[in-house]
């Protein structure tokens, strides 16, 4: 696994696991904006994320397409709890707002 990989799964683990439920977000930007739920992606990896890393280094691993489950199932194996809704958030954005080719995200799955 790549250095980058991990401090991901470390920072989201502790973030996820650390975080108090109604943590403030100072802004909310971003290209995943325009998408329907957008915003509610980027407030989750602002609340979340970049407790523990800069946004540049959170938007670097979305853009590198790192397998998000196999993360997220890393994070849960080593004590993360990850809320349905967060799950289902991140895996609808996940790599394809802020690729910078213009495609929409996947369609949520049903």
């Amino acid at each position: 696994m790549s250095a980058n990989k991990l401090a991901v799964v470390v920072a989201l683990l502790a973030t996820l696991a650390g975080a108090p439920a109604g943590a403030a977000v100072s802004a909310v930007s971003g290209e995943a904006q325009r998408y329907e739920g957008g915003a509610t992606f980027q407030e989750i990896i602002e609340s979340r994320c970049t407790i523990c890393h800069t946004r540049e280094r959170v938007d670097a691993a979305i853009r590198s397409q790192s397998d998000l489950d196999a993360l997220l199932r890393r994070m849960v194996e080593r004590g993360a709890i990850i809320s349905e809704r967060d799950h289902k958030v991140l895996g609808t954005f996940w790599g394809s707002p802020l690729k910078g080719d213009g495609q929409s995200p996947a369609p949520p799955a049903r």
